[in-house]
């Protein structure tokens, strides 16, 4: 898990202003913001312990002393922020950031120069560098989720005396090339989501395109006291029982019997984000087996999350029967263009998964059916791969590496490295396990010596 320093209580926006590009004292860059595209100068030596996965030389480095090192992980792209004085900034989070996602570059109550770095992930290329004025820099989601950056400012207007003081904030989206993409106000972090602002007041979720275009609301459906929710840190969006990502693939979600008090069975929908059609919904969905049914033939649990959508395809997770959460649940595949179940298996409701999602892993959980460890299984029909058993040192999986061939998980004796097929333990003791960058597969960790990137072994 990444250390980071705390900038607590923000919830701003904000809006850029652009400025020249810089010199990240290796490379020169152009004046017009663009650089040179050539590969990152030669950086430190890599001394650290072997990670398995990955190759035992980085495929580039940066000289940097500074263990926190501020860094988004943009797709292909990863991103760096410099202030004033030239210096690599350290990773900034905010209230509502997830802990083991790293979300937000930069964050201050007052307004800074940067210099933000574009680089290559594979080859740390220089591609390019903008100046800008903010108070924040955060990762976010373009149209159909391709990477972006929100960089964001605030602006007060003192009272007259009679009325109050008023703080608005905005934001400026621009690419992974570093070309402005749009712009929106009121702007909160974790709120935009491909392309649309994301807005959840009074039980309502509205989903606004930057830029213009339909706004959508999310349907919630059910008794008068039917209200639906928006989880800025997670994006997932839910109704009582129900939960799925509020867009994802294309598509956003609706809850049905969304009220507290509302005993009709809770549903989720999957509706075309282009159309507003409804195209997918767990009431008419076939249960898969596993499930626990009562007695009109209804899974005693209508607690389900949609956990993905790609491809056409949803994953759905049915809790397997009541009783407290983390609990069993079953996976099952649906074709969105049929509604038809095409495969089911059971798992654990914490779930780590590789970054191609062909693999999973469960993360231990006191409450999950006596299971006090790990499992891996393949995602598209469940076939195990191995599990502990009574009377192992239970490993609590952090990641897998990009190739997908190691786990790095934790035990009570300390952090280790462990062959996915083979369940054999490659290193231990570890005092590192590096981040993934999921479109390369390239593994990258910052120390005291510098900031690593390594290819898949």
């Amino acid at each position: 898990m990444r250390t980071r320093a705390a900038v607590v209580g923000l919830s701003l926006s904000m809006a850029l202003l652009t400025g020249c590009g810089g010199d990240d004292g290796t490379e020169s860059a152009a004046g017009d913001g663009k650089a040179t595209g050539k590969p990152a100068a030669s950086g430190p030596a890599y001394r650290g312990a072997a990670l398995p996965g990955y190759a035992q030389k980085a495929a580039w480095s940066l000289s940097t002393d500074n263990p926190e090192l501020g860094v988004l992980d943009l797709g292909g792209v990863l991103l760096f922020a410099k202030d004033a004085s030239g210096a690599y900034l350290t990773d900034a989070s905010v209230d509502g950031e997830p802990d083991d996602v790293n979300r937000v570059l930069f964050a201050s109550d007052e307004a800074e120069k940067l210099t933000l770095e574009f680089r290559d992930a594979k080859t740390g290329a220089l591609t390019r560098t903008l100046g800008v004025t903010a108070q924040s820099v955060e990762g976010v989601t373009w149209k159909d989720g391709a990477p972006a950056i929100a960089v964001g400012t605030s602006a007060t207007k003192e009272s007259d005396g009679l009325t109050q003081e008023e703080t608005t904030t905005s934001a400026t989206l621009y690419s992974v090339e570093g070309t402005k993409l749009g712009e929106t106000s009121g702007y909160e972090f974790g709120h935009i989501v491909s392309g649309y602002a994301v807005s959840a007041a009074d039980g309502a979720v509205t989903l606004t395109p930057i830029g213009g275009g339909t706004t959508r609301t999310v349907p919630c459906n059910g008794d008068d006291d039917a209200e639906c929710d928006f989880d800025a840190e997670t994006g997932i969006a839910g109704g009582d029982r129900t939960h799925a990502p509020v867009i994802a693939g294309g598509y956003y979600p609706g809850f049905e019997a969304a009220g507290k008090y509302d005993y009709d069975p809770s549903d989720v929908t999957l509706n075309d984000l282009a159309t507003g059609k409804q195209i997918w919904s767990s009431a008419k969905a076939a249960i898969p087996e596993g499930v626990v049914l009562d007695d009109e033939g209804q899974p005693k649990s209508r607690t389900i999350e949609v956990v993905e959508v790609t491809d056409g395809k949803a994953l759905v997770a049915w809790q397997k029967d009541l009783g407290l959460s983390p609990t069993a649940q079953v996976y099952a595949w649906y074709d969105l263009a049929s509604g038809a179940l095409t495969a089911s298996y059971e798992g654990g409701e914490l779930v780590v998964y590789s970054a191609d999602g062909e693999l999973a892993a469960l993360d231990k959980s006191e409450f999950d059916a006596g299971f006090d460890g790990t499992a891996v299984w393949r995602t598209a029909d469940g076939t195990r791969l191995w599990a502990q058993e009574e009377g192992e040192n239970a490993l609590d999986p952090i990641r897998f590496s990009g190739n997908g061939k190691v786990l790095y998980g934790s035990t009570d004796d300390g952090d280790l490295a462990v062959d996915v097929t083979t369940r054999k333990v490659l290193a231990k003791d570890l005092t590192a396990v590096p981040d993934v960058n999921t479109p390369t597969g390239y593994g990258y960790l910052a120390t005291e010596d510098g900031f690593f990137v390594f290819a898949p072994a």
